[in-house]
């Protein structure tokens, strides 16, 4: 059987991804093109959505994979 995934767990996965960068909320919005109200979401709340966790990963220049554990 597979591995659940913790939608909580990616969200705070990419809070410290963000604080290692050095960026706030409102620069990665930038950097991703979206708004710091979902960047907000993300982190309390996170995602299951590959695309996005796609998009968070090519952000900081890290794998999806090292996003989702």
């Amino acid at each position: 059987m597979g591995t659940r995934i913790d939608s909580r767990s990616i969200g705070n996965t990419i809070r410290a991804l963000r604080l290692a960068k050095n960026l706030t909320q409102e620069e990665l919005a930038d950097s991703l093109g979206c708004t710091t109200r979902s960047i907000r979401r993300y982190e309390k709340d996170g995602t299951t959505n590959i695309a996005v966790v796609n998009e968070f990963a090519d952000c900081f220049g890290v794998s999806a994979l090292d996003i989702l554990r």
